[in-house]
């Protein structure tokens, strides 16, 4: 029988964008990884972009990410500086 963390990063296996890392890291958080461990099992299983090293790993904002949370406060705000970026004002009056 195959591991369902093992079954896991063979779906997630390329983790270009912060969404993808908080997710990976979330599922091993509540699997009872540590944030260390998790951070070294990302490392150690996953294609990374640079930019999802950097932010995530190298500036430390892996040690930030909660496992209740649904999604970043970064990321919360980078959807929503899209969303209103890309969203005509007239629609969201």
């Amino acid at each position: 029988m195959e591991d369902p963390i093992e079954k896991y990063f063979l779906e997630n296996q390329q983790c270009f964008d912060r969404f993808t890392f908080d997710k990976i890291f979330r599922f091993l958080l509540t699997n009872e990884f540590t944030q260390e461990e998790a951070k070294d099992t990302i490392i150690c299983n996953c294609s990374l972009s640079a930019l999802v090293f950097q932010e995530r790993i190298y500036n430390d904002f892996y040690l930030t990410i909660k496992m209740n949370e649904k999604i970043s406060e970064d990321l919360l705000k980078l959807k929503n500086e899209v969303f209103n970026s890309t969203i005509p004002k007239h629609i969201k009056n």
